[in-house]
């Protein structure tokens, strides 16, 4: 099922499915399922029509997929222009929580470096 601009798959549990969608996790999916009333074991595509209706004017609602994806990128190079460490740790593609970097730096360089060279 196309929802959204994700292609959820048809066969796995509502609450599990929605978790496709960038920013809607299990938790987010779970509690989604009982404001809605879906039962926790309904797979998608036994989903009646009003329920789908009813889902995606819930989901409208909510900060996912591209927008979520723009006000993170946001939040970094907001902390890179103004200077603060967790910016400098961006801007150096260190790691930016605190990890140590001695040994185990080297996977959070590569991504930081990958997300740098997108971003400028």
């Amino acid at each position: 099922m196309f929802f959204l601009g994700v292609n959820l798959p048809d066969n796995k549990v509502v609450s599990i499915a929605l978790t496709s969608i960038f920013g809607v996790g299990r938790t987010t999916g779970s509690r989604i399922c009982n404001q809605l009333l879906i039962h926790p074991q309904c797979r998608l595509k036994d989903l009646p029509e009003d329920k789908v209706t009813q889902l995606s004017t819930l989901l409208n609602g909510m900060t996912i997929e591209t927008e979520l994806r723009k006000q993170i990128a946001d939040n970094i190079s907001k902390m890179v222009q103004i200077g603060c460490y967790r910016g400098l740790r961006h801007k150096a593609g260190l790691p930016v929580h605190g990890q140590r970097t001695r040994t185990n730096g080297q996977t959070a360089k590569k991504l930081n470096k990958s997300r740098l060279s997108i971003g400028e």
